[in-house]
């Protein structure tokens, strides 16, 4: 019967992983399928299965309308870009320049509008160093570092929902875990960035470890600190920020270098008055509504997406492009719809999963079969799902109803949530989907894409073993 309960979860995963059938029609055939699971053995009524699928979708509203906004806000400042008065790019790229794209700029970019933007811009990049395919996809894949806060954290405030723990708890122990991996992010990307002909002087070395280590300690101040809309922006911001002065010099204070920060800065600014000042919040905070099913409330005003439109209003201002306002609409739409879609399906299923029992099921086996070391296999399936669905949307939906079913107690919950999404984000770059976006940006045919992913391995190892190690030693703290 178990295999039973878990055949919509199996559905999805073998029809993910053929690559033949896209992800949103494996979702959409999965969650067919568990109606007539849970509506069979589990006992639960037709009625029933739609009051919670309804509760699964509302949990997504949010992220939907953030995805929405956040593409709407790339399209209106790359309507922007192609104005007369921004500078065609350079054909060659130095070390700090490529580093800068790679490590910082890109996560930076990710983080705000998320769902791969960033690794757009860094597979642009990175070939415009003169770099070849299958280089630039291994070499963008560390952009997508900070995905845990990409979209300003809409998948990690998901995996939250769907283990009913607040997200304060989640996101500085995300920051803790995932400070090791970047570390040893940076050697790996100077593995792959030497085999690509890129050479690097020890000062330069020196400035990318201290670069990352920097940004590592920001993170988890930050997180602990602030909302997690605002934490990876302000922790990468003054990273950034030094890695352009290096580069710039006093150029960086130009009129036309500060145009082009205006939209980032005002973002920055918007979404601190609406998350830290407490009269703000508080008036934002309602109407604010649920479906039930244990479903939390989303306050429509307190959405980071009016942020992002706001910024994109105003950012408009400074570029004096108005006609991006209207074009960026369609455009954004037109991108979105299949994430959005595909993002209220995977939660749906994942919150029928919750809410039928079929996760406590499943978390029931593999205590029955590993014991104390069931927790490990926590971090594994965040990880594959974060591969095959190229979002830590889908990373959170496999992960966190097992994990939820697992324990009872609160400290280990979150510090093996944190685990599970610190893997299932950068599992991300590693994903399909992200190749093939990168493979219709640079060309690369499927010979580069696999050079690309094998280049890649050592550090998918790192990052799986932190996370299971993570697990492993959170269990022992609490027994």
């Amino acid at each position: 019967m178990l295999l039973v309960w878990l055949s919509p979860i199996i559905l999805f995963l073998i029809l993910s992983a053929t690559r033949y059938v896209p992800a949103m029609t494996a979702a959409l055939l999965a969650l067919t399928l568990s109606a007539f699971v849970v509506v069979g053995p589990l006992a639960v009524t037709p009625l029933q299965f739609l009051s919670i699928f309804v509760a699964g979708a509302w949990i997504a509203v949010p992220a939907v309308a953030v995805i929405l906004a956040g593409l709407y806000f790339t399209e209106v400042l790359a309507t922007a870009a192609t104005r007369s008065d921004v500078p065609d790019a350079a054909s060659t790229v130095s070390a700090r320049e490529l580093g800068t794209t790679c490590l910082f700029l890109g996560p930076f970019i990710e983080t705000a509008t998320g769902f791969g933007v960033g690794y757009v811009v860094a597979v642009s990049g990175v070939m415009r160093a003169g770099i070849g395919p299958a280089g630039a996809l291994a070499l963008a894949a560390f952009s997508q570092c900070l995905v845990p806060w990409g979209a300003l954290g809409v998948g990690t405030k998901i995996s939250a929902a769907i283990i009913a723990m607040p997200l304060e708890d989640i996101t500085w122990r995300i920051a803790i875990v995932v400070a090791p991996v970047l570390w040893l992010m940076v050697v790996f990307y100077w593995q792959i960035a030497r085999a690509a002909g890129v050479e690097f002087s020890v000062a330069q070395k020196i400035e990318d470890l201290l670069c990352v280590t920097t940004l590592s300690l920001l993170l988890i101040a930050t997180s602990k600190m602030l909302p997690i809309e605002l934490a990876g922006l302000t922790a990468i911001g003054p990273v950034l920020l030094f890695r352009i002065w290096r580069r710039e010099g006093r150029q960086l204070l130009t009129t036309m270098a500060l145009r082009r920060a205006t939209p980032y800065l005002l973002l920055i600014l918007l979404l601190g008055l609406t998350k830290l000042a407490p009269d703000v919040r508080s008036y934002l905070s309602a109407p604010a509504f649920t479906p039930g099913q244990g479903a939390p409330l989303f306050a429509p005003l307190s959405s980071p997406a009016i942020a992002l439109v706001l910024a994109s209003i105003l950012g408009c201002l400074a570029h004096g492009h108005w006609s991006g306002l209207s074009d960026g609409i369609g455009r954004a739409v037109s991108k979105g719809m299949r994430a959005c879609i595909m993002t209220i399906l995977l939660v749906a299923l994942a919150w029928i999963v919750v809410r039928s029992g079929i996760a406590e099921a499943f978390a029931n086996a593999i205590r029955e079969s590993f014991g104390d070391f069931a927790a490990l296999i926590v971090p594994m399936l965040g990880a594959l799902g974060g591969y095959l669905t190229g979002s830590n949307t889908g990373a959170g939906s496999l992960a966190m109803p097992v994990a939820a079913s697992l324990t009872s107690n609160a400290g280990l919950l979150a510090w093996i949530a944190a685990a599970s999404i610190m893997a299932g984000s950068i599992f991300t770059a590693f994903s399909p989907v992200r190749f093939a976006m990168g493979q219709a940006i640079s060309g690369a045919n499927n010979h580069d894409a696999g050079k690309a992913l094998r280049s890649l391995i050592p550090f998918a190892l790192v990052t799986v073993g932190t996370a299971v190690l993570t697990a492993f030693l959170a269990g022992l703290w609490v027994s």
